[in-house]
This record gives structure tokens, C-alpha cells and sequence, in this order.
């Protein structure tokens, strides 16, 4: 029993820790899983990237899809490879994109060729949280990677509260410097003392003030977590209509309009001037799924 699946990327326009409600926009950068199901309690084998590795997301994620189904994991072993060219680790839903395309790959494998998209994604909070990869369970991060486009969610209540194509493709601009993220250094307290300010953004962001949004949450985050903001300020002076840090980073993303080449170019060679990687993608309204 084989299963393939698909699932994309996105970046953060509002993080969820402050008041649980997190907006996220869909980039092009992918996530492709193949699942194998064997029955029978056995080994659960994972490649990630051609390499083997360990992974409690990925049992968790094939768990949850199986629970869908009436099923459980101790049924049976198999493998589980994934292909992606999303960095891991940096802030940009590698994490959410994973769990979906293993799930999705899971529930293909046990013979449904079609699902109801709050079924995948109530799954793939489920398995998030049993992992411990994240700390809200990140519907919004999944949202954006399964549906594309923006996506505004409430984790506290797990609901999904908007999503919204893009009317137009931007380009998106990444850099990942040479540090590790700071998420484990949360301080979720005082993160929360600034509800009010998220809440501002998330007003900002209902009324598709994606972009300031974008910046002013980038700001947020990275005073409390402690990371240089003048990156972001470097990405407005080369015309990014917004910029900032993704998730608890270290990644940080300008959105530039496409026919802004030169602005575009001109950051990706400031930006790598320190030895950070630099990479492009374009936002996605693509829908994951099924590869058939």
C-alpha cells in the first residue's frame, strides 16, 4: 500500500504565541512524501531528503492519518520518505508542510483518493502537538501550506477563520543566517503581555494590510526573542512592500513586487554579504495534495 502526496511552504504575517491567532501566506517551495504501509506491527523506516533520520512528527503524522481511517499505527510499519527543498528548523513551515504531505500520503495509502481539507489539517495539529514541534499546534501554518494563499486562524480554538487568495504573485526574498532558532528561549509569558499589540496587527491583517502587518509583526518578534531587526530595515530600503521574521525564525522574508527586479537583486546581494543564505520564492494560491 503506497501513498504520494505534496505540500508547500509559508511564512508568518502574524505569529500565534501572543494571542493564538496566527495569519500565514503560502510560498512556492514544496514538500513531497511517499508513504509505503505495511501491516503488522514492525520498524517504521524515514529518509528525509535521501538520508535516514529519525522523526516523531512523521509516526505522529502517519498516526494521526490512520486514525482518520479507524486505524491505528501499532497496525503496521513501513516507510516514510520525504523530498523538500523548504530549509528545516529556520522559521518557514518545513514542520507543518511535512506532517501534511505525510498525512495526505498516509490516508492515499489505505485507499482514499479524497478528503475533506479540515480533516488533513485537524490532523495535522494533532500530530504537531504529540510531537511537541510546535506550541499552538499551528493551524495557520498548515493552512497556508495545504491551501495557499493567506490564512487566518485561531489555534486556541482550532478554527479556521479566513482564507484568501492573493490577487497577485509576489516575489518573496529569504534570508537564513547563521544561527540557530530561539524558539526554545521563549518567553511565553511575556510574549502574551503583548496580546494587544497582535491584536493591532490582526486588525491590520482582516483588512488585507498584509505587508505593514508582515513588518510590524517581524519587529515584534524580533525584539522579544532578541534578533537583529536591521535586516528587515535593509529590505524596505531596497523597496520590500514588507519584511520580517518568520515564525521564531532565525529566517527573515521581504515581499517585494516581481517587477521590482533591481531592489530584488540589489537585497539578495546585501543580505549574503554576511555569509547567510539567500533564497527566492514566489507566493502560492496552490492547493496540496494528492500526487495521482
Amino acid at each position: 500500500m503506497i501513498g504520494r502526496a505534496f505540500a508547500y511552504g509559508a511564512v508568518s504575517i502574524l505569529n500565534a504565541v501572543a494571542n493564538g491567532r496566527g495569519v500565514t501566506l503560502g510560498i512556492d517551495l514544496k514538500t513531497a512524501s511517499k508513504v509505503e504501509l505495511h501491516k503488522g506491527e514492525g520498524r517504521w523506516n524515514l529518509t528525509i531528503n535521501g538520508e535516514d533520520k529519525e522523526s516523531r512528527l512523521a509516526e505522529a503524522s502517519v498516526d494521526a492519518a490512520l486514525r482518520l481511517v479507524g486505524e491505528r499505527i501499532s497496525n503496521f510499519h513501513g516507510t516514510i520518505e520525504t523530498q523538500s527543498n523548504i530549509p528545516m528548523g529556520v522559521g518557514l513551515k518545513s514542520s507543518s508542510s511535512s506532517s501534511l504531505a505525510i498525512i495526505m500520503a498516509t490516508l492515499q495509502a489505505m485507499g482514499q483518493e479524497s478528503f475533506e481539507p479540515s480533516e488533513v489539517l485537524r490532523a495535522s495539529v494533532a500530530s504537531s502537538l504529540a510531537s511537541g514541534v510546535s506550541i499552538t499546534g499551528a493551524l495557520d501554518d498548515a493552512a497556508s501550506c495545504l491551501l495557499g494563499g493567506v490564512n487566518l486562524a485561531d489555534n486556541l480554538k482550532r478554527k479556521l477563520i479566513s482564507s484568501r487568495r492573493l490577487p497577485d504573485r509576489k516575489k518573496v526574498v529569504i534570508r537564513i543566517p547563521n544561527e540557530e532558532s530561539r524558539r526554545r528561549f521563549i518567553n511565553i509569558k511575556q510574549v502574551k503581555s503583548f496580546r494587544k499589540v497582535a491584536d493591532r496587527i490582526l486588525i491590520s491583517s482582516l483588512k488585507g494590510e498584509y505587508w505593514s502587518s508582515m513588518t510590524m509583526n517581524g519587529m515584534l518578534y524580533s525584539m522579544l526573542l532578541g534578533y537583529d531587526a536591521s535586516p528587515s530595515i535593509t529590505a524596505l530600503d531596497c523597496g520590500a512592500v514588507g519584511a520580517g521574521l518568520s515564525g521564531t525564525g532565525p529566517a527573515i522574508c521581504a515581499v517585494f513586487d516581481s517587477s521590482n527586479t533591481q531592489g530584488i537583486d540589489k537585497l539578495r546581494d546585501m543580505w549574503a554579504k554576511d555569509g547567510s543564505a539567500v533564497m527566492t520564492a514566489d507566493t502560492n494560491n496552490e492547493k496540496g495534495g494528492l500526487v495521482v
